[in-house]
């Protein structure tokens, strides 16, 4: 394939099937057999759940599935994240994709329903609930609706299934699989690894039988192949260049497809067929500026979820060159159970796939180098919060109070707090000082002991604030202050590849 500036086949992005989609191979196997004996009327209720981090391809694995399913001319029903919010909106949605008539057809006799518990009235089209319908009645209706719609076999898909609530999920997994008992369906749910937690709370009994598949990062043939084999035959690449560019990727699909991007569209302005050098540089400006919008609209997420503090103080708590453990996984949702339920805080930070378990006992960084990322950024995002605050001095205070202990934060009376900040001279200020450090994440209520003692949740990025500010303090007022280079900000921990 010529290399033009109208034909680049690859699309960075979360839902994008890209043009070579490598790896995955027993998982594409498996469901090939699935969708060709479910297209034969074979039924088999053990579902299949993509768990990964955000940009590592379950989203392309769904539209992969769409592909060949629709070979096989063998139905398919997406669901979405807009279409899982509740019973009601999942019930709308299927009964679009279903021929209506014939199935209320086979749900009256004489114009009156068969089941007295599932009570619908017509409205504008739409379906609604009796007032006394329950949860099970609900669940079977959902599952009368699958089998209509399963006749000649179907195969149900759901896209960010963690934001189907465990309420919602006990009613409509326990229909499919009801459903599929009966019935030829393939059911595949997708989603951020916080989804087998969800999916524990809904307590639906499919959950027990369910194939789970870990979707992370690709091996390093794998990520050859994807990134090498769009460019065809008439694209040479150096082996320098070959092999920093690999590197580079770490073997994160969302990097192989801008990195794939960045170099077709490096060729097309340069004219030429050849990476080399020159070429992997100015693609790499290009794809660097594309891993710093990523990093930022991470890192953003984290601090709107009040995640900031927690997740940058197990970043330092890693070190540079760390790989995450379940030790750190533990210490740092105790640090997030600090404000709310020990439950919620490890689905949350499973959601953002900062860390993650990819398998037994092999804990990741769901994004790479996002760990350097936060460590730099972090600080001084923090610091300048704490000077928009004017709370400085308190903040250096708070330091000096309390001793440091990354792992057993040592808490003190929050009174003997208020008598250290008032020698500041801010006593005005004491009150909403604290407030804001608890604002941030810095200092909390200690949940072992009585309401009256504080911790200091993240010490370790207290100690590195602190040293910023005595960093910033020291330089003359003449001298600028270098910031690092967008390059070497978003450098990568390590660039070892996985064989």
């Amino acid at each position: 394939m010529a290399i033009g500036i109208d034909n680049n086949p690859f699309n960075p992005g979360y839902d994008v099937l890209p043009p070579v989609l490598a790896g995955r191979d027993n998982l594409k196997n498996e469901v090939n057999r699935r969708l060709a004996r479910t297209g034969t009327g074979e039924k088999n209720p053990t579902a299949i759940a993509l768990i990964g981090p955000r940009g590592c391809g379950k989203t392309a694995l769904l539209a992969w599935i769409i592909k060949k399913a629709e070979k096989k001319k063998l139905p398919v029903i997406k669901l979405t994240k807009q279409h899982v919010q509740s019973v009601e909106e999942i019930q709308k949605f299927l009964i679009s994709q279903v021929d209506t008539k014939s199935w209320l057809e086979g749900l009256t006799l004489g114009g009156e329903l068969k089941d007295p518990f599932v009570q619908l009235a017509s409205f504008k089209g739409e379906y609604k609930w009796g007032a006394e319908a329950t949860p099970g009645d609900k669940s079977r209706f959902l599952e009368s609706l699958l089998a209509v719609a399963s006749t000649k076999g179907l195969a149900i898909l759901i896209d960010e299934a963690h934001d189907m609530s465990p309420e919602v999920g006990h009613i409509f997994y326990d229909a499919a699989q009801s459903a599929a008992l009966n019935n030829p369906i393939m059911l595949v749910i997708a989603g951020t690894p916080d989804l087998e937690s969800v999916l524990e709370r809904s307590h639906a009994t499919f959950v027990e039988r369910m194939n789970t598949k870990r979707i992370g990062r690709l091996s390093w043939d794998d990520t050859s192949r994807a990134l090498i084999e769009p460019f065809g035959n008439n694209v040479t690449f150096d082996d320098n260049a070959k092999f920093s560019i690999l590197s580079r990727t770490q073997g994160y699909p969302y990097f192989i497809q801008h990195w794939g991007s960045a170099l077709w569209d490096a060729l097309v302005r340069k004219g030429v067929t050849h990476v080399g050098d020159e070429e992997m540089k100015e693609a790499r400006k290009t794809f660097d500026q594309a891993r710093h919008e990523l990093y930022n609209r991470r890192l953003h997420e984290l601090d709107g979820e009040g995640m900031l503090a927690p997740v940058a103080e197990i970043a330092f708590r890693i070190g540079e060159n760390g790989k995450p453990s379940r030790s750190d996984f533990m210490a740092i949702t105790q640090k997030m159970a600090y404000t709310r339920d020990r439950w919620e805080a490890e689905e949350k930070l499973l959601h953002t796939g900062f860390i993650w378990q990819e398998g037994i006992g092999n804990w990741q960084f769901g994004i790479p180098s996002l760990a350097t990322h936060v460590r730099k950024e972090a600080v001084s995002m923090v610091l300048d919060r704490i000077k928009e605050e004017n709370a400085l001095l308190s903040f250096r205070r708070i330091r000096s109070y309390f001793k440091l202990e990354p792992l057993l934060p040592t808490s003190y009376l929050e009174k003997n707090l208020r008598t250290v900040l008032k020698e500041t001279n801010q006593e005005k200020l004491v009150e909403k000082h604290l407030a804001a450090f608890s604002r941030m994440g810095l200092l909390v209520p200690d949940p072992d002991m009585s309401k009256e003692h504080m911790v200091l949740t993240a010490p370790l990025l207290t100690e590195a604030v602190i040293a910023e500010a005595d960093r910033l303090e020291a330089k003359p007022e003449n001298e600028p202050i270098q910031e690092p280079t967008l390059q070497s900000r978003n450098e990568p921990d390590d660039y070892t590849p996985r064989m």
